[in-house]
């Protein structure tokens, strides 16, 4: 299959340095073939063929897959993408999109000028970062969590609407969003611990579940097998959080979730996840979202895609 390479200034627009678009892929034999290079910032696909161009680009990309499975080829290899996956493009990777079990996938993909990278290069005052990007032989992936995943979907997508009323604020706020994507990735991302035993992860696991959450500490005490101060030594040395703080974190989250995806109440919400005070949800809410949960449910409500 012939390469077909994007160019720089036909993709990126000049002012603003980015092109951010969402893509629906779905795979339909019944209607004619469409490639994923098209023009528009919403991109909806019904493919006849059971993949997309195979293209390379001028330019740097990441797409995180918001929800759905993708099969990627790229560089004559092949990953099998889902929900949570943030994949890094560079110029010359080669890369396509097929069909994965008939499932619909849906992605955020964001183009920028090399020279984004440049800057931040300098502003750092390194390019660590950089060698760290471009090294490996595949482009670097990594996994999000479902609601870090929505997180930065919806913070994308509300830069395809900034992009067209107030471009100054869009590409200040790219950058932001830029740094601190090639900060975490690139500088501050470790493997994790091998020291770390696996009831500790299994624990992790089992307290984000939503009828334990609602337990809150004294069900985390009892399905863990030590001490209760053992259990802070635990948190604070793996996760640099407290046990608290952690049950927090989980509740939150869900909290969130619910607070897009329905209209119950806030209070309602609040007491299901175990908050006795609203005062306390709102000023742990704010913490992480940095918005009041009534703002947060008025801002997702302002998209037509479903996050």
């Amino acid at each position: 299959m012939k390469n077909i390479v994007l160019s720089q200034d036909k993709f990126i627009p000049s002012q603003s340095g980015a092109n951010i678009t969402f893509h629906r892929l779905a795979w339909d034999n019944s209607s004619q073939p469409e490639s994923i290079i098209a023009g528009s910032d919403l991109r909806y696909y019904s493919l006849a063929s059971e993949n997309t161009a195979l293209h390379s680009h001028e330019f740097a990309e990441f797409f995180i897959v918001i929800s759905g499975k993708v099969r990627h080829i790229v560089n004559g290899e092949t990953q099998d993408l889902q929900a949570g996956m943030l994949t890094f493009i560079r110029p010359n990777d080669v890369h396509s999109f097929e069909k994965l079990n008939d499932s619909v996938c849906e992605m955020v993909n964001v183009a920028f000028k090399l020279e984004l990278l440049l800057d931040l290069s300098t502003y750092l005052g390194n390019d660590f970062f950089l060698r760290r990007y471009t090294g490996p032989v595949l482009p670097p992936t990594f996994t999000l969590s479902l609601v870090e995943t929505e997180e930065l979907a919806l913070r994308l997508i509300r830069l395809i609407t900034l992009q067209k009323t107030d471009l100054d604020q869009a590409r200040l706020k790219l950058k932001m969003i830029l740094a601190e994507i090639f900060t975490r990735f690139f500088l501050e991302w470790q493997t994790p611990d091998p020291s770390r035993p696996q009831w500790f992860d299994k624990l992790c696991s089992e307290m984000k579940r939503k009828e334990n959450l609602i337990g809150g500490l004294k069900t985390m005490l009892k399905l863990a097998p030590c001490t209760q101060q053992h259990l802070c030594k635990c948190f604070r040395q793996y996760l640099n959080t407290s046990p608290t703080e952690f049950i927090n974190e989980q509740r939150i989250k869900l909290a969130a979730k619910q607070i897009i995806e329905t209209d119950e109440k806030i209070l309602a919400i609040a007491l299901e996840y175990g908050f006795k005070s609203l005062s306390r949800f709102y000023k742990i809410f704010h913490k992480y979202y940095g918005v009041s949960p009534a703002r947060l449910r008025q801002i997702s409500r302002q998209k037509v895609i479903p996050l």
